[in-house]
């Protein structure tokens, strides 16, 4: 038979709540009173049913602390392990979450306060935050909606998937894995390392950004009207319908890909076309030093 455990404090705003597992699930939900609720269910015949502990305690700031303990640290990778244990949250909106997992699952919606996620190989799923967004993963994929605020993002071989968020700033770093973000370009900047993950960005159809590339073999793709281009050696840079907010991304192999969902106008609509006439009269300027080349392109496509 399961073993339950549940115990509730008093907060003040903004709460604060760290959390610790090593096997099962975390749920954190908001509420809306004054108190910290966490209720944990221990799963016996899943490990070793004594040396599988639970501390729920909080401290003199407030801040509560839950946590699975077991002796052995990462040695119950090779021998005993613990009970699989589940938890189930709920505080008040205004709080900041801070979750430490090895391969459990993480859910977290509703909250507003800076929200870390840490975990080795259990999926993480966030939804409704608003705030500094910190994910940190080593093979578990990380999906999320609506998430508003800034994004710290770095995976090895784990897949994370952002949509419908609005995004004022975006540091991501990974290996392996795909990164797929979904948001409107405001304060920047949206700067990605890579090795040979894949970094895509969707964004609406009126943005205007500075998008480049540097690596070894990667590639810089764009649905967007281009207004302006540069490729040298493992550099490349584009200015999309104008130019505007920066996106970097520094990888080995991988590409940086930036799409929109909508339907573009049409470039002819963006650029203004140039006689030939006027195309030599701005090239020959060029030759005489008169104008930089991103000059010239300006004179070319305002």
């Amino acid at each position: 038979m399961s073993e339950t455990l549940e115990k509730k404090f008093p907060v003040t705003l903004p709460a604060r709540l760290n959390l610790s597992n090593i096997r099962g699930s975390v749920e954190i939900r908001p509420s809306d009173d004054g108190f910290i609720q966490v209720t944990t269910t221990k799963q016996p015949h899943t490990g070793d049913e004594k040396r599988t502990e639970i501390e729920i305690t909080q401290e003199a700031d407030g801040t509560v602390k839950a946590a699975t303990r077991f002796p052995d640290g990462w040695n119950w990778l090779f021998g005993s392990q613990p009970c699989v244990v589940d938890y189930k949250v709920t505080a008040p909106r205004h709080c900041s979450i801070k979750v430490n997992g090895v391969s459990n699952t993480v859910l977290a919606e509703g909250f507003e306060g800076d929200t870390t996620v840490n975990s080795v190989s259990g999926e993480i799923t966030i939804r409704d935050l608003k705030g500094s967004v910190r994910i940190h993963t080593v093979s578990g994929d990380a999906d999320g909606e609506r998430i508003t605020g800034s994004l710290d993002l770095d995976t090895v071989s784990g897949n994370m998937t952002l949509l419908d968020s609005v995004l004022s700033s975006i540091k991501g770093n990974t290996v392996s894995g795909d990164m797929q973000i979904r948001t409107p370009l405001t304060e920047g900047p949206y700067y990605f390392k890579s090795v040979s993950g894949q970094v895509r960005l969707t964004v609406p159809a009126n943005s205007h950004c500075t998008a480049e590339l540097h690596s070894v073999s990667g590639d810089l793709v764009s649905t967007f009207p281009i207004t302006g281009a540069s490729r040298h050696r493992g550099n490349q840079a584009v200015n999309v319908q104008g130019g505007g907010v920066k996106i970097s991304l520094h990888s080995v192999s991988g590409d940086l890909s930036l799409e929109c969902d909508e339907e573009i106008p049409a470039v002819a609509e963006l650029v203004k076309t140039t006689s030939s006439e006027e195309r030599r009269s701005v090239l020959e300027r060029v030759e005489r030093g008169e104008l930089t080349v991103d000059e010239a392109l300006g004179q070319l496509h305002k």
